[in-house]
């Protein structure tokens, strides 16, 4: 029989979304249904973001540009770096495909925490590359035990600080430390920041400002959660220019769409819808904790808009929640059974949560 798929594809597991807020309400005959399941801004995007897509949706017909330019002229100029150091992309998904098909081949080695973010290891099983996974310490990245199974097959390193789903980060010093003992011949070593903007730990390390002195460093950020642009796709990539290069070669043509590409150059100028996203972040992230404590629940040392909470019964909380009108994330499914993943929302959303965990 004539052999049609890539055997690599069968180590891939489809994502799971889960099914649209509108079709959950109305199975479970809800008047509302608040989303804590996908670490979405509580607060939406910028009003001028909002304005920007409307100003921009006449123009649809027209292709949009194809390198996003003028975006990454704005990043540019507030990272103080050159344009040609950034890649845009369909969010930082896109991005994470991008450096497979650039550079994993069979026979790599790609090197990641356990559990962490599932792209990661799509990319790579697509690539039908190796994947070689250290097991976190608890709810931290033990980048010691990362350093021992660096091998000459190690093609890359992919690390996320602020941790998904573990919340916790990687701090400078241990940081710099690891990419020193990588030596002079490093692998790719790939620090997704798509949740920085919450981490208020006076150790977090900035990745753009390592980039001069670590060329095989590439840094992924977004605009899905701070910017609140999560269902415009719109993330980008941070590196030395062969780096960028690569990834431009295997990226398709017109990649970013139009209605992306405005909404991400509102929301950089808007920086006070971002400062008032992080305040709430920080406070409600302080108010939660509290709330947690007081009902005896343990949880990670969250630095990001999410936290990661241990429950007895977690398939029974979840119920609970959504019948409630609060949807959550099984943790079980994010690598972390016995948890419960919860976006951070606002004061009426949060405590509404804690008054059900309560019950």
């Amino acid at each position: 029989m004539r052999k049609i798929w890539r055997a690599a594809v069968e180590a891939v597991t489809p994502y799971e979304a889960g099914k649209p807020l509108e079709i959950l309400v109305a199975e479970l005959g809800l008047v509302e249904l608040v989303r804590l399941s996908a670490n979405e801004n509580p607060l939406g995007a910028s009003p001028r973001a909002i304005e920007a897509v409307r100003r921009e949706a006449a123009t649809i017909h027209l292709y949009p540009d194809g390198g996003s330019a003028a975006l990454r002229d704005a990043l540019a100029h507030g990272l103080r770096i050159s344009p040609e150091q950034i890649v845009v992309g369909n969010g930082a998904d896109e991005l994470i495909t991008l450096i497979a098909l650039a550079a994993f081949e069979p026979g790599d080695e790609i090197l990641m925490p356990h559990p962490s973010f599932e792209p990661y290891a799509t990319g790579a099983n697509i690539a039908g590359s190796r994947i070689v996974a250290s097991p976190l310490a608890g709810y931290e990245t033990d980048l010691d035990d990362i350093r021992r199974r660096v091998t000459p097959k190690t093609k890359a390193i992919f690390l996320c600080s602020p941790h998904n789903p573990a919340t916790t980060i990687i701090r400078q010093q241990p940081l710099v430390g690891f990419l020193d003992a990588l030596g002079d011949d490093p692998p790719l070593v790939v620090l997704d920041e798509a949740y920085r903007d919450f981490a208020d730990d006076p150790e977090y390390p900035d990745g753009v400002s390592l980039l001069a002195r670590y060329p095989r460093l590439l840094v992924l950020r977004t605009f899905s959660k701070i910017a609140g642009l999560a269902g415009l796709r719109v993330g980008y990539a941070i590196a030395a220019l062969e780096t960028i290069d690569r990834l431009n070669r295997v990226r398709a043509p017109y990649n970013v769409n139009r209605l992306g590409q405005v909404a991400a150059l509102a929301a950089l100028e808007d920086t006070e819808h971002a400062a008032r996203t992080r305040a709430v972040i920080l406070r409600e992230r302080a108010h939660l904790a509290a709330g947690f404590r007081r009902l005896g629940l343990a949880f990670a040392p969250s630095q990001a808009n999410f936290m990661l909470v241990r429950v007895k019964d977690p398939a029974g909380v979840r119920e609970h929640l959504l019948r409630g009108g609060i949807l959550v994330r099984d943790g079980a499914a994010v690598g972390f059974p016995g948890h419960l993943r919860i976006t951070i929302g606002t004061r009426e959303v949060n405590d509404r949560l804690l008054k059900l965990l309560e019950e």
